[in-house]
């Protein structure tokens, strides 16, 4: 039976075929630059899904001696690749669009667009829009870094959809004049895009690095730990993320004078603690040391 991570992602491969061939052909016989644009984007998307499932697959292999703790790193590598790919779509439309610009300026002639690339366009919206907010309610739901990049990269098609409806609807609508806001509208999107490429590929360079998490979290961790009973002074506190999955590395004292069983029981009582909080697959490092107040 599929995962519901691999069940999302078949619905976005599907949807993204759809509408790459909708828009081309909406695009090239409509003489739309920023539908185009759209296009392309939609077909990255299309690669990007299949990322994701090759990612999924490998990342969801169980522990073995090679990986001691799991594989969840290969789900962080395909969502720096979507990350990558965004932005090499980003640049490839920004370029051709800013001189598209330039050759409107200087008085080369700027093809009308139809009116039905406009609804095109705009159906594209409605249908990335509700593919982003299906994807990112399974990532939440799994804790998958690679949906919720993917989740991003259908957000950032719909509102490259929604720049191109209100470009290709200008320029097909209010005459030659406004011609010029169809690339405009295509550039637009690639600033766009640029961002959230930059926002995923920052994202996965801290887990790829190590990056603890956030100062809050770590500060929530230690709370946790003090307010376990015959749990004082936990420090040296480490973490890092492999994947969906959270590693804590924590030093804890105790009172000398427990049993080894009374100490275990209370590292276990944290250690469930913390699963609860941060998902059952968390691996928690704890040492033990004698309370020396």
């Amino acid at each position: 039976m599929a995962s519901p991570e691999r069940k999302i992602t078949l619905v976005s491969i599907a949807v993204n075929i759809v509408l790459t061939v909708i828009k081309l052909a909406a695009g090239v016989l409509g003489r739309s630059q920023a539908l185009l644009a759209d296009a392309v984007h939609s077909l990255s998307d299309f690669a990007t899904d299949i990322a994701v499932l090759i990612g999924l697959r490998f990342s969801s292999k169980p522990v073995d001696e090679d990986h001691a703790y799991g594989h969840g790193k290969y789900e962080t590598i395909v969502a720096a690749i979507i990350g990558l790919a965004l932005a090499y779509v980003a640049v490839q439309i920004a370029t051709s669009a800013i001189g598209r610009i330039f050759g409107a300026l200087h008085g080369k002639e700027l093809p009308r667009p139809a009116t039905y690339a406009f609804w095109v366009a705009l159906a594209s919206f409605g249908v990335k829009e509700w593919l982003f907010h299906a994807t990112m309610r399974v990532a939440r739901a799994t804790g998958s870094s690679a949906l919720v990049a993917n989740a991003w990269h259908h957000r950032s098609d719909a509102f490259s959809a929604l720049a191109s409806s209100v470009g290709v609807g200008a320029a097909a609508f209010l005459g030659a004049d406004w011609l010029i806001l169809d690339p405009i509208a295509a550039l637009f999107v690639s600033m766009f895009l640029l961002r959230v490429a930059w926002q995923i590929i920052r994202t996965q360079i801290g887990f790829l690095t190590d990056q603890s998490l956030a100062p809050e979290v770590c500060e929530e961790i230690l709370a946790l730990a003090r307010a376990t009973p015959g749990i004082m002074e936990p420090h040296n506190l480490r973490t890092r993320m492999v994947g969906p999955i959270c590693v804590i590395d924590l030093h804890i004292q105790m009172r000398a004078d427990l049993s080894l069983a009374a100490a275990h029981d209370i590292a276990d009582a944290l250690e469930h603690t913390l699963r609860q909080r941060f998902g059952k697959e968390t691996i928690a490092n704890l040492h033990l040391e004698p309370y020396a107040g």
